[in-house]
């Protein structure tokens, strides 16, 4: 491999025949580019010696499946640079933003590291080992467990939906199930350059011990250092994103020499009359970029900045709501996982995907079973959505004590390096474990009722260290609204809720024609039947669709064409998740206080929950949810369920507003027409309180004939400008 000067990345010649001069720390130099990698499955196979020549060259940072390699397993990771003079007391630091899973890293011959966990930033320590010219080594390995012994029901890796899920490739419980692996380097790597110490992870919490007037922010400085000296620690805030006031701190500190990261360093910032993050629709997501500096007689030592934001959220008990900064909110939110490789997203599709979120109306996701990259919570950070953050333990796992110590070690890491984002506001644990799932009983026989009881409290226990959010200590089946999809039917979800939280509900549609033709090989288009075992569906169920689910529990028609089969199941969704989020809705607080309907977007070549495709084209189910996920909403609810020509039916109109601001004067118009002939029309003002929901009007209304009904309902206020406006269709049954 040709070796690399990192000296280009200080504007200097590489051609040049003199020396380059010393660098000067605190710096970062990236090593991202083409490294090259060989296969690692071989033990034997000492990758960080000998030559690379025959080596493939493989993109750094991505996940090997996305960057063209489709393996099961472990690959070593090599490349070389060189480096211009350092001073006497540098440190370099080897900075690893995400390897996805475990990893063993060997520089100059030398094995200086092991680290597991996909989605950790961890430091190596080179100072001791670096020359001019340098050899990185990286084995990788994202192993695959064995389908006939622990995989899915008694997992080794920490990966939730990243190796287990019903929206991967294969499926959640096929043979293929963990198909297109998620390892490799998926995140930047980098040298860091510090003088004399170094400074591993800035850890920022509010402090609202003096009261919302009076913010506090604590400072927790992770750090290591070259030997016991005195230093000065400064720490500013500065507004990110508004113009506003400054704060600064210094203090003296007492470095040790302890090159492990065990020193920690606090301090507490007053922050009077800062500004407060809020979330979209209720204010503005105010950010602070807090800069820490290590300086000692000679100058800066090292230096790190991060970005948070000042918020208190609290959930109050009995169901009465949540409270952000003191006032009470409503969370409309989703469930969302953008990518099964997250070295394929970034900064501007995790905004592409935020906007279309805010855009529906919602106002939090659901980071449903894994930790995403980083240029998620920037984002959402930046635009005000909230977050609900899982731990990535999905389903079931070992249930030894080594794993729950492993599990808490690695939800205590995600606590620490992401919970400087204001916009995680919940922190999650495992997703439907097995204790709580009985439905795992028929499937495996070796399931029991208390699988997995310890490490769900170990993990609920680790999350509970940190005070400033909502711990919510698992996700339960409970709370899991699957009505008209894995049981039930569809007007089951108006029914009353049983939990104050509900993290799912919802159910499958095709997308679009156009994308449908990029998924399902054209020999597989159009399977003989409907029945399941039509082999012809083994293509559809290896993308995700579930053909008993659509055909026999939710009794969608195929039709006769592709376009028919489309139409139905995207009507079919829009109707049902309308028909919840307007139920959950209008049961705010009595008993539900948050919503998430699933899922946002399929993240692969795929026919899920998706109200979105994998494309980023929107389904009807995206504009239903758009809908009745208006803060201010005229809801509509089908008193009556089963409606026929000649016979009255009830109808009820409610007035919802998530809003902190009233609607004083309003007017609550509506509609009721069946073809041409207006059935029901007419009018009432109303008062709308703020954060209130209201039952109106009782209407009884009597069709005609077998065409549907179509309901209007909006919202004038005292000017007459239509504030909100929601429709709704009702489909009496043919005459006998």
């Amino acid at each position: 491999m040709k070796t690399r000067w990192l000296a280009l990345l200080f504007g200097l010649n590489c051609a040049a025949q003199a020396a380059p001069p010393p660098v000067q720390p605190p710096v970062s130099l990236s090593l991202a580019g083409q490294w090259r990698a060989h296969d690692a499955n071989d033990a034997r196979f000492a990758g960080w010696r000998g030559s690379d020549a025959s080596w493939r060259k493989l993109r750094v940072p991505a996940n090997w499946y996305s960057a063209g390699w489709d393996h099961q397993g472990a690959l070593w990771y090599r490349t070389e640079f060189s480096m211009p003079p350092l001073p006497d007391d540098a440190m370099t630091t080897l900075v690893f933003d995400g390897v996805d899973y475990q990893s063993e890293v060997w520089f100059n011959r030398q094995r200086l590291a092991q680290h597991e966990g996909y989605f950790q930033r961890f430091a190596v320590d080179i100072s001791d080992n670096v020359t001019k010219y340098n050899r990185l080594a990286v084995r990788v390995d994202g192993p695959f467990e064995d389908p006939k012994k622990n995989w899915p029901l008694r997992k080794n890796l920490m990966k939730g939906i990243l190796n287990q899920h019903d929206t991967r490739p294969g499926g959640a419980w096929s043979p293929q199930g963990q198909d297109a692996n998620s390892g490799g380097i998926w995140a930047p790597v980098r040298l860091h350059l510090s003088r004399g110490a170094t400074m591993d992870n800035l850890i920022l919490r509010p402090d609202w011990s003096q009261g919302l007037e009076h913010p506090q922010l604590k400072v927790e400085i992770v750090t290591r250092a070259l030997q016991a000296k005195n230093a000065t620690l400064k720490v500013r805030a500065t507004p990110d994103n508004f113009t506003g006031q400054r704060y600064e701190q210094s203090q003296q500190v007492t470095l040790s020499p302890q090159r492990d990261g065990s020193q920690r360093l606090t301090l507490t910032l007053p922050m009077p009359e800062a500004k407060l993050w809020w979330a979209v629709g209720y204010g503005q997501p105010n950010l602070y970029r807090i800069t820490a500096t290590l300086s000692d007689e000679q100058g800066i030592m090292d230096r790190l900045s991060s970005r948070t934001g000042l918020r208190k959220i609290e959930e109050q008990p009995d169901n009465r709501g949540w409270l952000l900064n003191g006032k009470r909110i409503y969370l409309r939110g989703t469930n969302y996982i953008g990518s099964p490789w997250l070295g394929t997203m970034n900064d501007e599709k995790y905004r592409r995907d935020l906007t279309l979120v805010a855009r529906m109306n919602g106002n939090a996701i659901r980071v449903h079973g894994h930790v995403a990259g980083r240029a998620l919570y920037r984002q959402a950070d930046e635009m005000g959505i909230m977050i609900w953050q899982d731990v990535p333990l999905q389903w079931g796992y070992n249930d030894s004590e080594a794993f729950a110590d492993n599990a808490a070690r690695q939800t205590r890491q995600m606590v620490e390096q992401f919970g400087n984002s204001p916009a995680i506001v919940v922190w999650g644990g495992q997703n439907e474990p097995p204790f709580n799932s009985p439905w795992m009983e028929k499937r495996f026989p070796d399931w029991h009722n208390n699988l997995n009881r310890h490490l769900m409290q170990k993990v609920a226990d680790t999350l509970a260290e940190d005070k400033s959010r909502v711990v919510h200590p698992f996700s339960s089946v409970e709370e899991h609204y699957w009505q008209g999809w894995y049981f039930g039917v569809a007007t089951d979800v108006l029914q009353p809720a049983k939990t104050g939280i509900i993290t799912e509900f919802g159910s499958q549609a095709l997308p679009r024609l156009s994308t449908l033709k990029t998924i399902i090989p054209r020999k597989d288009w159009w399977p003989a039947s409907t029945a399941p075992g039509d082999p012809h569906w083994v293509s559809w169920k290896y993308h995700n669709f579930q053909p008993i689910q659509t055909f026999q529990f939710a009794k969608i028609s195929r039709g006769d064409t592709m376009e028919a089969f489309i139409a139905n199941t995207q009507r079919y969704q829009a109707d049902l998740v309308a028909m919840a989020a307007e139920s959950y809705r209008r049961q705010r607080f009595q008993p539900v206080t948050a919503l998430f309907q699933f899922m946002f977007v399929e993240t692969w070549p795929s026919i899920n929950w998706g109200v979105v495709d994998y494309l980023r084209q929107p389904k009807a189910g995206y504009y239903a949810m758009q809908r009745a996920y208006q803060p201010l909403l005229p809801s509509i609810e089908p008193v009556t369920l089963q409606w026929q020509p000649g016979q009255p039916g009830q109808i009820r109109l409610w007035t919802i507003n998530d809003r902190w601001q009233a609607v004083p004067g309003a007017t609550l118009n509506w509609t009721v027409s069946q073809g041409s002939q207006t059935l029901e029309k007419g009018s009432r003002k109303v008062e709308i309180a703020a954060d209130s929901g209201v039952k109106q009007v009782d209407l009884t209304v009597t069709p005609r004939t077998a065409e549907p009904l179509k309901v209007r309902s909006w919202i004038t206020d005292a000017q007459g400008q239509t504030k909100a406006k929601n429709h709704l269709i009702l489909r009496p049954a043919a005459a006998p």
